[in-house]
């Protein structure tokens, strides 16, 4: 398959040696060139990959490659810098870019992110399903966040053949090793110490595979490993899984805090599922997250809400509780204490060890409805604001 590419540039002899890279790769062909002044309004003119030489303080192509990058149409983009920093490197994954070269470009590496393109493009395009990144948040402490990532994720590896990947990201306080009773080699904190290398195999050999299709990557277990992985760390890991794994599913244990880790999984994903129970504390809370996605400009993100722990003659009927919180509650979880409590100590999902429960039911009816789920496609500009953008700097 021979790859099409736009190149632009701000001087003509980068201009010039960029065409040469393309060409020197044997598997590309140009389709439109031009200087930076001459960016296309939108997508990339009949393009599978826009190749442009960076040019630092320029708020115009800033805004150019992040609004390019944001919409899941245009093609990826490719950035080349004479000369390359970390902050530039950073700033650029930010920005949206999939792939950075600093001179020379080396004929290999680009070959192989070339590789990687045509890896999306079959994941996303013909017979292939696109990874839907599934965001799990607690509205408070002991809500049941995990049991429920746990059991959701269980719960679809079981219906589908489809490799679903369960993510711990509650980085400090992790405990999803303990609902699968695991002692993990390897954590996130690995991925964060070679962020640089990341590619599949090496990703492959860090998974626990708990089935033939469900994979668990977990939490650091201390917290000083936990303390080196930053923001920006785990916006590249999230993103490199998201793009090139070939998931069908990915979920995100969030924890219950939103802070600007969760601020970067919530951006990068499809779909959120908040999880709350019947008490004033966590409804209280639970409101206060649905006004924090306004302001952060997430309210683009697809967004269901579970009431864990759920009890029909509690001290607050269903009504109620809708009405405190101005919102629809999209399924209950039925109470089982004693149940839930036997699966963690044994380290076995619930639905593997009592399949037949009503709770285990419920868990199977959130699972179908996160996998039943449609493809909400939402700019950059209507998921993340403002605030969602003061939170991604440094």
């Amino acid at each position: 398959m021979s790859i099409r590419f736009s190149i632009y540039y701000h001087s003509p002899e980068n201009g010039t040696y960029l065409r040469q890279i393309v060409d020197g790769s044997g598997a590309g062909r140009l389709v439109a060139t031009g200087g930076l002044d001459h960016l296309p309004l939108q997508g990339g003119n009949g393009a599978d990959i826009i190749f442009l030489e960076y040019q630092e303080n320029n708020p115009d192509l800033d805004h150019w490659i992040e609004k390019t990058a944001a919409n899941p149409q245009n093609p990826p983009i490719f950035l080349y810098f004479t000369e390359i920093s970390t902050s530039c490197l950073w700033k650029a994954l930010r920005l949206g870019a999939k792939e950075c070269f600093s001179y020379p470009v080396d004929e290999e590496e680009f070959r192989q992110a070339i590789t990687r393109v045509l890896a999306r493009a079959a994941i996303h395009g013909g017979g292939g399903k696109a990874t839907r990144l599934v965001a799990i948040l607690g509205c408070k402490g002991g809500v049941g966040t995990t049991m429920v990532a746990a059991n959701t994720a269980f719960a679809l590896s079981q219906e589908n053949e489809d490799e679903i990947l369960l993510v711990d990201l509650d980085l400090r306080y992790g405990q999803l090793s303990y609902f699968f009773d695991i002692r993990p080699q390897h954590s996130l904190a690995e991925l964060a110490q070679n962020v640089e290398r990341l590619d599949s195999n090496y990703l492959r050999s860090v998974f626990y595979s708990y089935t033939k299709n469900l994979y668990l990557l977990p939490a650091p277990a201390r917290v000083e490993e936990a303390e080196a992985i930053t923001p920006g760390h785990l916006e590249q890991i999230l993103r490199y899984l998201k793009d090139n794994l070939g998931f069908r599913w990915i979920f995100l244990d969030c924890g219950h805090q939103v802070d600007e880790f969760s601020i970067r999984a919530l951006e990068l994903a499809d779909e959120l599922a908040l999880v709350a129970n019947a008490i004033i504390p966590a409804l209280s809370n639970t409101r206060k997250i649905l006004e924090i996605l306004k302001l952060l400009g997430l309210h683009g993100l697809k967004t269901s809400l579970w009431l864990n722990s759920w009890e029909k003659q509690g001290d607050l009927g269903l009504e109620e509780v809708e009405n405190f919180l101005g919102t629809k509650i999209n399924g209950t979880l039925q109470f089982a204490r004693k149940e839930v409590e036997q699966s963690i100590n044994e380290g076995k999902p619930l639905l593997e060890i009592t399949p037949r429960h009503p709770l285990s039911a419920d868990l199977r009816k959130m699972a179908a409805s996160i996998g039943e789920a449609k493809n909400v496609e939402a700019t950059q500009e209507a998921r993340g604001g403002l605030l969602a953008r003061w939170w991604r700097k440094g």
